[in-house]
This record gives structure tokens, C-alpha cells and sequence, in this order.
């Protein structure tokens, strides 16, 4: 056997040998990566933040966005309805679902976390009411604000978010202060 055709083996084996390596070990770990993110996204404990900046808005009404906004963040696994009305800048999400069925704690957790987040991404939002079947919670901009500071929109880094927005959610007193009438 001559050179060229050593070489052409030598060659063929490598790219045989790259193939594989990225095919099945390269792709499939990248797609678990991919997976367990996109499953960190449906958790307020582990949502990234910085999924949700570019629905960042001045007006509550731009439909699309407002909506698009709610599909990227946790609980966007249950199917939704919206209600906008811009007179008095609130915002109305319909969950086709019971809180029973999507498990209390996470559902309570999950609102806080989703109203802190729509009203540090939306300037002019004062409040959102989450209807699911047989339950109505409503959060003011001012329960907000007043729970973890006034200007959410400068924790929207991620950083400062984890530690004034999801760390507090730990606390079960803490997210279930929003719920006491």
C-alpha cells in the first residue's frame, strides 16, 4: 500500500471518528442541555430572565407582546386566554385550568413571580388578574412594588433578579403574604 492510500485511510478513520463523536455524544448532550433549560423556564425558582427581556414595553396593549411575554414564562405549559384593556392598564389572564390541578404551591409561587415580571418588562401595567376555574388572584402594582421594591425595572438583570425576585420565592411566608385578604 502506498502513502496516498494511507493517508486516505488515515483520513477517512478521523472523519468516521468525528462523525460519531459529534453525532452521538456532541448532539444528544446539547440537546439535554437544551431540554433541562427549556424545563427551567416553567419554574419561577429557575426561570431565566433574560428569556423575557425583549418583551420589555413602555404600553400595556400591544397584544403580541404582552402575550408572547406570558408563553415565556413560567406556567406558559397551561393553556391561556388574555384580556387587555389599556383605559385603566391592567391585564386579564385566563388559565383553562384549576389550581388544584397544577398544584397549589407552585401555581401561587409561579403568579408572584409572573407579576413581577410583567410589571418590570411592562412600565404602565398596574394589574393583572389570573382567572382559572373556580379561583380569581388579582396583584396591584402596588402590592408589587411594595413587596420587592419600586423600580422593578432595574432588577432586570440577572443577577440582581435572582436575588431580590426568585430567592424571596423560597419563602412560603413570603409568597403566601400575596394571597392573605
Amino acid at each position: 500500500m502506498n502513502k496516498k492510500n494511507k493517508a486516505i485511510i488515515v483520513l477517512l478513520v478521523i472523519g468516521a471518528l468525528a462523525f460519531c463523536t459529534i453525532r452521538f455524544i456532541i448532539i444528544p448532550h446539547n440537546n439535554a442541555k437544551q431540554e433541562q433549560y427549556n424545563a427551567n423556564q416553567n419554574d419561577s425558582l429557575t426561570h431565566d430572565i433574560a428569556n423575557v427581556l425583549r418583551y420589555k414595553s413602555a404600553y400595556v396593549g400591544d397584544s403580541s407582546n404582552d402575550a408572547n411575554l406570558f408563553y415565556h414564562l413560567p406556567l406558559s405549559s397551561v393553556s391561556m386566554k388574555f384580556q387587555i384593556n389599556p383605559d385603566d392598564c391592567s391585564l386579564t389572564v385566563n388559565y383553562l385550568d384549576t389550581v388544584w390541578n397544577i398544584g397549589e404551591g407552585k401555581v401561587h409561587r409561579d403568579l408572584v413571580y409572573n407579576s413581577a415580571a410583567a410589571m418590570a418588562l411592562i412600565d404602565n401595567l398596574k394589574q393583572i388578574t389570573y382567572e382559572f376555574s373556580g379561583a380569581t388572584f388579582v396583584f396591584t402594582r402596588e402590592k408589587i412594588e411594595n413587596s420587592f421594591g419600586s423600580d422593578l425595572s432595574s432588577f432586570l438583570d440577572k443577577e440582581t433578579w435572582n436575588k431580590k425576585i426568585q430567592s424571596r420565592l423560597n419563602d412560603s411566608d413570603f409568597v403566601s403574604s400575596f394571597y392573605k385578604q
